[in-house]
Order: C-alpha cells, then sequence, then structure tokens
C-alpha cells in the first residue's frame, strides 16, 4: 500500500546535524507511527515518504524550512525573575512552560539567566539547522 493522505505510517529514523553527529535515532528502538498529512512529523520529511511503500528507504538533507523552520527572533523573549513561580530553577539550559492564550503550552529553553531577566527562546531547538535523515518506512495502513 502506498503512502497517501490519512495513511498510518510506521517507519524509523536516524537524525544528525550538519556536523555528521547523531542527535536522534529509533533504529533499535521504538519507530515512529503518524497520519500522513496530519503535520505530526517535519513537512520534509512528509513529503519525502509520499507515495512511498513499506520497504522504502532514503537519506536526505533537509533545510531549515523543511524541518524545523528558521529561527524566528519574536519567540525570544525576556521576563523578569519575580515572573516565575519560587520553585521554578532559573539555569541556563533549563526549561520553563507556560501557555498561550488559547490555553495551549508553549515551552521556552532558558537562554541567560542575569540579575534582573531571564532571557528565554520558544523557538525548537532544532530552528534554523540543516538536518540529515536516513529513513526507512516499516508499514502503511
Amino acid at each position: 500500500m502506498k503512502i497517501k493522505k490519512g495513511s498510518r505510517v510506521t517507519f524509523n529514523y536516524e537524525l544528525r546535524d550538519d556536523s555528521g553527529e547523531v542527535l536522534d535515532s529509533t533504529f533499535g528502538d521504538e519507530p515512529v507511527i503518524f497520519i500522513q498529512g496530519e503535520g505530526e512529523i517535519i513537512p520534509g520529511l512528509e513529503a519525502l515518504m509520499m507515495g512511498e511503500e513499506p520497504g522504502f528507504k532514503a537519506k536526505v538533507t533537509l533545510s531549515a524550512d523543511e524541518a524545523y523552520g528558521p529561527v524566528n527572533e519574536d519567540l525570544i523573549v525576556y521576563a523578569g525573575p519575580e515572573n516565575f513561580d519560587e520553585d521554578v530553577e532559573l539555569v541556563e539550559g533549563g526549561e520553563v512552560e507556560t501557555e498561550d492564550p488559547d490555553g495551549n503550552t508553549i515551552v521556552f529553553q532558558i537562554i541567560e539567566v542575569t540579575e534582573d531577566k531571564v532571557y528565554l527562546d520558544g523557538n525548537h531547538p532544532l530552528a534554523g539547522e540543516t538536518l540529515d535523515y536516513k529513513i526507512e518506512v516499516i508499514s502503511v495502513d
């Protein structure tokens, strides 16, 4: 069965950054399951698999636009330390969660902490990156 909009697809992937470092892999672990056309995975992988069948294997380099998008400077913000609950640990590299006006959870990475400001980045950690994927389609339902 070929992958089409609405197909339930099971696949494995290996993700490397542009220096060749393995960032993540499902080979030898649990594969990913997604519904084609629902935006559950990055656009470049969804487009690559469209029309393919189980057993399809590929290696592909995806630009930021095809993956997690470019860095959006509007998602880099700051707040005063007083805006955080006392139990929140404000350390560089840490994460904090909040909600948007619609009640959706947004995760920000703490990128810098000064005496009077906490700088936060709401971009995906791989935004702006060129990424190399190796994939293998296992099944299509």
